[in-house]
């Protein structure tokens, strides 16, 4: 009989008493588990940076990215992943060149150079870019020299090569013995006898990463790889490539970002680092560059605020257009080097600057479209110059390989319309940079106004104003007086007028063998 005075189970209860067991355990690990993912990546706060926020980054990225065609089964790196990595080591101070791991870093025949699409090992490459057969410097090597021709592919004489090969030995003289070039630091470099070398007081330890991978890619433009055999003033280039490389490896972090993150800008800083890592593995293919290229370039993907650019730090959701001029730098690099990374990055950075562009006159903003003069703390008696400009036309000819755009156009006719002097505060090396590389991608190789009118100007303003051999231990370099050398010193100023000199023997044109 039903006792009628005992309590009526809560329906809780009587569903609980009818459950197994083992679905109510399934049911308890599956509510801990969501709950843990919430608390783990749902609930990740966004990293806070100490700029205003311009706006937010699309909230539907691209499904499914597209990878770089034509690289078979390969993927990026997952960034939870920590793979064990090589380093270019030499235990043997003694270890000749040549038995420095000869077999590893002998050219991919596959590899193609930065731009075009030809072999590394072409002849046509390396006459243009000094990559392949000549990227060992000018006496022997593996490989060969670069600076023995004189000219330019396209006919035009090429930048000094005395110039390039001075700057290139100051850089060497003042690279710390472990790898790096120090923004402040390198002065403890400085020859006695000759006197220091003076550099602004607020240039920045925070940036040592930067110019690290600045200097290193004026050693890379001119043909100099870790296993060059050049001396000059007692030093080899090689083992200058081959120490800044390692600096450059044992200051990775497990996910790929080279350089501290404690740093202010510290995306500027891997970008071009993450170039140098990536040049250097196109010019040789060594397997003991390809981990860590591949983990910066991952990082750098990562890092892209989804359906935009990028700026100071990881997806911080503010976007400007010169961290990302240096990250499409460093994918268009990857990209014909045989690294992975998806497509959809490429289009993010087409709809930032199509974002920041003016429609009438193609000039490109800074975090906005209309920016203005862009300036720092100290610099604003400097004048403004096209830099963004340029960066934005250099970029869209790397990427689409088109120069009948109307941004593309246009900006050629604003870049001419301000060409390089050196005078007082008229002095910008980063828009000289830049300038120089987008004015030769757009007609250098049809003999063009544009590129033959800026040149002129560029090697008026550059070479005449490096510091001669008289100048003790500056030779070689240029005075840090331009309006960003505040931050960089005299090392950037100095790598960056390098690599200027180099857009010859740096780029082919994007539009050799075709008729855009």
């Amino acid at each position: 009989m039903k006792d009628e005075t005992a309590p009526t189970p809560a329906p809780l209860d009587h569903i609980v008493e009818k459950t197994p067991w083992w679905t109510l355990s399934v049911g308890l690990h599956t509510l801990a588990t969501l709950l843990m993912a919430y608390f783990l990546v749902l609930g990740r706060p966004v990293e806070a940076t100490d700029v205003p926020l311009i706006r937010q980054p699309r909230s539907h990225p691209p499904e499914q990215p597209e990878f770089i065609k034509d690289i078979p089964e390969k993927a990026p790196v997952p960034l939870t992943q920590v793979p064990e990595r090589e380093q270019i080591l030499d235990p043997d101070p003694e270890a000749t060149p040549e038995s420095r791991d000869f077999e590893d870093h002998r050219i991919k025949g596959e590899n193609t150079d930065f731009v075009t699409r030809q072999p590394f090992n072409s002849r046509a490459t390396n006459s243009a870019i000094g990559a392949g057969a000549n990227a060992a410097g000018s006496k022997g090597g593996p490989w060969g020299g670069r600076f023995d021709r004189g000219r330019s592919p396209n006919g035009r004489p090429s930048a000094p090569p005395a110039a390039v090969l001075s700057a290139l030995r100051w850089l060497a003289r003042h690279q710390d013995p472990d790898g790096p070039w120090r923004v402040q630091a390198h002065v403890h470099r400085c020859r006695p006898a000759a006197g220091a070398c003076p550099t602004p007081q607020t240039a920045h330890e925070d940036f040592d990463t930067g110019v690290t991978g600045l200097a290193l890619l004026a050693f890379l433009g001119a043909g100099y790889t870790h296993l060059s055999r050049d001396v000059h003033d007692g030093l080899c280039f090689g083992d200058v490539v081959r120490r800044a490389l390692q600096w450059l490896q044992s200051h990775q972090d497990p996910v790929g970002c080279i350089g501290p993150r404690t740093a202010h800008k510290y995306m500027y800083n891997h970008a071009i680092a993450a170039l140098a890592l990536v040049e250097a593995y196109g010019m040789t293919g060594s397997r003991l560059i390809e981990d860590s290229a591949q983990r910066s370039v991952d990082f750098l993907v990562a890092a892209q605020n989804p359906g935009w650019g990028w700026r100071y730090s990881l997806r911080c959701g503010d976007n400007d257009t010169s961290v990302t001029g240096w990250a499409v730098m460093a994918l268009k690099s990857a990209e014909l080097s045989g690294l992975a990374f998806p497509r959809s990055a490429y289009d993010g950075c087409r709809a930032w600057l199509d974002e920041v562009t003016e429609e009438n006159y193609y000039r490109a903003g800074y975090t906005h479209r209309e920016t203005g003069k862009v300036h720092c703390a100290h610099n604003e008696a400097f004048d403004h110059h096209e830099a963004l400009t340029a960066i934005s036309m250099m970029t869209r000819l790397f990427m689409d390989r088109d120069r009948s755009q109307a941004r593309v156009r246009g900006a050629a006719d604003l870049l001419v319309a301000d060409l390089p002097a050196w005078s007082g505060n008229a002095i910008d090396f980063y828009y000289w940079y830049y300038a120089a590389l987008a004015l030769f991608q757009f007609d250098a190789d049809r003999q063009g106004l544009h590129w033959r009118r800026f040149e002129e100007r560029l090697q008026e303003a550059l070479v005449p104003n490096q510091s001669p051999p008289t100048a003790g231990c500056r030779a070689g370099s240029w005075e840090p007086v331009d309006r960003w050398s505040c931050e960089g010193g005299r090392v950037y100023a100095t790598a960056i007028n390098a690599l200027t000199l180099e857009v010859h023997f740096r780029y082919p044109s994007v539009f050799t063998g075709t008729r855009k």
